[in-house]
């Protein structure tokens, strides 16, 4: 007998004990490519299950690898649409939401990453990757008001124990940045992300910080170490980009182009802020034409956020700012 027959009777094994029921073979062949990263060919044959058995108990699960590898595959959307029909389907479901609320950051949907943790902790037991998921939408939003009030009340819930989670520390630390003693909550913040093995939301946060008070150089040595972990992450990108944008020494405008060309790229063309910084770089290179419709293009993909993009009054003067030049630039002619 071959090891490859000897592995597939196992799989059938296996899949009889957890579901009790007949094997779903374009799900066990579909889990096999998806172990191997082949997600194009997996996509297809959990698709194919999933057409033929739309109710079967093990749909979930199906789905649930299905959104991964449409997440792998760049087809942010459809994994959305996925994920939303299982935390619909099965709301107590917990690894669904934390997903989900990933995939709207990953994309700059923040708002809609925190309406899905906020429905997460009324569906499922509070823990602190919960909680610190949704404080971290929250100030990735900017919330404010009842929003916050409800992130500082899910944290004092938390037990002691789950307090010491570093994930929970970080969120904590940028909360008490906020609401509290802003001082207090940096230096937690420095602390965190100054550990070898560092949270990735402390180093980024922190490298954020550091780019807001105009500490480039130190900045980018926290943004690298965050690429280190996650290459392709449209936030780090947009901040790295957003760093070479700064006056000074530091400035690269085509740097900054190319890091927003990537950041827009890995996030499906739908981040808001990534559109909104490659607007800048193009304007900053004197690419008027590039630089107007990239920035007409973040005011639409802003304007279908559910609070709209924060920055959009800065969208609108690039907007008219960049059509006056080419007016001008059109009557010249």
């Amino acid at each position: 007998m071959s090891f490859k027959f000897l592995e597939t009777i196992s799989s059938y094994q296996n899949w009889y004990k957890t579901w009790h029921t007949f094997p779903i073979i374009p799900w066990i062949k579909a889990a096999e490519l998806y172990r191997k990263g082949e997600y194009s060919l997996a996509e297809d044959l959990y698709r194919k299950g999933l057409e033929k058995h739309p109710f079967h108990e093990a749909g979930y699960c199906a789905r649930l690898d299905l959104s991964h590898c449409l997440f792998k595959l760049g087809k942010f959307t459809e994994a959305k649409e996925e994920l939303k029909f299982i935390v619909n389907q099965v709301p107590t479901l917990r690894e669904a939401y934390i997903r989900l609320a990933r995939l709207q950051m990953w994309v700059g949907e923040n708002l809609e990453a925190v309406w899905t943790m906020r429905k997460a902790l009324k569906e499922v037991a509070h823990d602190g990757e919960l909680i610190s998921m949704f404080i971290g939408a929250a100030l990735e939003h900017g919330s404010q008001g009842y929003l916050m009030k409800e992130a500082e009340e899910a944290l004092l819930k938390l037990s002691e124990e789950e307090r010491q989670n570093r994930k929970v520390e970080v969120a904590a630390s940028r909360l008490e940045m906020l609401r509290g003693d802003y001082q207090k909550g940096r230096s937690r913040l420095a602390s965190l992300a100054s550990e070898p093995s560092a949270p990735f939301e402390a180093v980024v946060a922190y490298g954020e910080v550091l780019l807001q008070e105009g500490r480039v150089a130190i900045a980018r040595q926290q943004l690298r170490r965050a690429l280190m972990v996650v290459p392709n992450h449209p936030k780090v990108l947009t901040l790295f980009a957003k760093s070479y944008l700064k006056s000074g020494p530091y400035n690269n405008a085509d740097f900054a182009k190319q890091l927003g060309i990537s950041a827009c790229q890995h996030s499906g063309w739908l981040c808001t802020e990534s559109l909104h910084i490659l607007a800048e770089a193009y304007q900053a290179l004197d690419d008027k034409l590039s630089a107007l419709a990239t920035a007409v293009r973040a005011k639409e993909t802003g304007s279908k956020l559910l609070s709209g993009y924060k920055n959009v009054r800065n969208i609108d003067q690039l907007i008219a700012e960049l059509s006056d030049v080419n007016t001008d630039q059109t009557q010249v002619s």
